[in-house]
């Protein structure tokens, strides 16, 4: 806090210091490096100090890209995504990612203008209640009428969205809070730790986990968004080998623990093929969602012995009570089991093939639907596994793939690797939000300037933010964006043909647009694909330009991804 006492001090000097430079300070002493926005004239100020403070300020072409462009930056890189918008409509655009964040338990700051405070309630420009729309959708929600305590308030947003179960918090600052000069005793000196606490778990808790997992001979880790959060994959991966479990990993986890360690079976997708198999579940960071098909069966065993680890005691429980509940940290947890492991009954080796085998035969399941298509256009699927094993080849983990949409989506979650943290972004979050791969894209862009970043998209959701090419040619980020193009809404199609029968689609047919066409007309690069031997040399042009690309591939409309299928049959669609 000391670079705000003395911007305060400034003012007697004839500086005068504003709200917004005193929140912009704040920003900058709490990490922030990046900003996304769109601007308006409730948060020049704010834009300007930004710019005094060194934070890089990304415009992005709607507000609901800016935050859903923050929440990617936390996905990406592990710290709270900082985004600000402008009052009224500018604010009501930029919830959708407020929303995400919260539901997915994503640390974020969305920072709104707002009405001067003299003028709210008058029927001025732009005035709405907003604390109070956003309040439900947040983790934490607060106006700042003060100009000296903005700089407290920005600390306090921070530290509450990545404390504990994180985020979203939302901080309002009107108008005129953003113009007035503070009196220097409205500072209170002081400040948040650099990273939230990490609270160890009871002791007769970890003894109980041990324990069960000490009888188990089928033992398996499924690892939630929480285990990255807490930043605990060397130690699950660690874990992993010494007790002889194999692990998955899922949600924003995925590649806590790489996908080619040897103890890892992937993701929920195929690895879940396992689960029903294990005797003991440790769920690590997860609630029992939609996402876990709420702890139950087909994905979970009804005689299995489960037990779920989180930081926040509210997320245990709940669709199910788990055998043995521990309140604790990720990381921390799984550092006292380590500690305190002295060998179980695991069937090993002889288990960790079992679970791969039954892994395998559900790639290859995926793939027998893939390779018995005879249709005269592309199976979306069949780019998707070869979107996967060109970058593979070619990158190794060395790259941030992001997949958006649903159909899309589900082939991308079957065939996409993740290696390391924070190196596959979607929104696996059960509320579903469609249209994030473009702003996760930049983020992941924004944030890894040295990595390759790919997204691999539908139509429908690429349409949602398209215009975000714009961003990405404006900023210099060489994003490769593959669309798989069935010009339409294709889950939406399939699940309208289940319920009213074959072809009865309403409202879920779109153009067959050339969006490589798009793409060019904003200034990046184009390519279009009608045939797979035609994907990998447009691959191959597109990274090799060093500008972002947009790849059009003609998919067959009739293609349901299985995922889908499998969703539809759980109840869950």
């Amino acid at each position: 806090m000391a670079d705000l006492l003395e911007a305060v001090s400034a003012e007697a000097a004839g500086a005068s210091p504003h709200g917004a430079r005193l929140l912009a300070l704040a920003l900058r002493e709490q990490g922030v490096t990046t900003l996304f926005t769109l601007p308006g004239g409730h948060i020049l100020q704010l834009l300007d100090a930004c710019r005094d403070e060194e934070i890089r300020v990304i415009d992005t072409r709607h507000e609901g890209a800016a935050v859903l462009a923050a929440e990617g930056w936390a996905l990406a890189t592990g710290e709270p995504g900082v985004a600000a918008v402008t009052a009224g409509p500018g604010f009501a655009n930029g919830l959708v990612g407020l929303l995400d964040a919260s539901a997915w338990s994503v640390p974020l700051l969305m920072i709104a203008g707002r009405t001067g405070y003299s003028r709210q309630g008058r029927g001025a420009v732009m005035d709405v209640d907003q604390r109070a729309i956003a309040a439900p959708a947040a983790k934490w929600a607060a106006t700042c009428y003060e100009a000296g305590r903005a700089g407290q308030y920005a600390a306090q947003a921070l530290h509450v969205a990545r404390s504990g179960c994180p985020g979203g918090a939302y901080l309002e600052v009107p108008w005129d809070v953003m113009r007035t000069a503070p009196a220097p005793l409205d500072v209170t000196p002081g400040g948040y730790p650099d990273q939230p606490a990490r609270p160890a778990a009871a002791p007769a808790d970890i003894g109980a986990a041990l324990a069960a997992l000490a009888r188990a001979r089928r033992p398996l880790i499924v690892a939630g968004s929480g285990a990255f959060w807490s930043g605990a994959g060397e130690e699950i991966a660690a874990f992993a080998e010494e007790a002889s479990i194999p692990v998955i990993t899922a949600s924003a986890a995925r590649g806590v623990v790489a996908d080619s360690h040897p103890w890892s079976l992937g993701s929920l997708v195929h690895g879940g093929v396992a689960l029903p198999s294990a005797d003991c579940v440790l769920l690590l960071g997860s609630a029992f969602n939609a996402n876990v098909l709420y702890g139950a069966p087909p994905l979970f065993g009804a005689e299995q012995t489960v037990i779920q680890v989180d930081v926040a005691a509210e997320r245990i429980g709940g669709n199910r009570l788990p055998e043995v509940p521990v309140v604790g940290d990720v990381a921390q947890v799984v550092r006292d089991l380590r500690a305190a492991w002295r060998g179980g009954s695991s069937e090993g080796a002889a288990w960790l093939e079992q679970a791969r085998g039954l892994a395998r035969a559900s790639l290859g399941f995926w793939d027998q639907q893939i390779d018995g298509h005879s249709g005269s256009q592309l199976h979306a699927g069949r780019v998707a596994r070869e979107t996967a094993a060109y970058v593979r080849e070619r990158f190794g983990g060395d790259i941030t793939l992001v997949a958006d949409g649903g159909d899309a989506l589900a082939w991308a979650l079957g065939y996409f690797p993740a290696e390391r943290p924070g190196s596959l972004l979607t929104t696996t979050t059960a509320l579903g939000t469609l249209g994030v791969g473009m702003p996760f894209a930049l983020a992941s862009g924004a944030a890894h300037p040295g990595t390759p970043t790919l997204l691999f998209t539908g139509d429908g959701s690429f349409g949602l933010t398209a215009m975000e090419v714009d961003t990405a040619v404006r900023h210099g980020l060489p994003i490769v964006v593959v669309v798989s193009n069935n010009a339409g809404w294709g889950d939406v199609r399939h699940e309208q043909d289940a319920f009213f029968g074959p072809g009865r689609h309403v409202a879920s047919e779109l153009a067959p647009t050339r969006y490589d066409k798009l793409g060019e007309a904003l200034g990046a690069g184009g390519e279009h694909v009608d045939r797979i031997e035609e994907l990998r040399p447009a691959l191959d042009r597109a990274f090799d330009s060093g500008r972002c690309t947009v790849i059009d591939v003609t998919t067959d409309p009739t293609v349901l991804a299985e995922l889908l299928r499998i969703m539809g049959s759980a109840g869950l669609m």
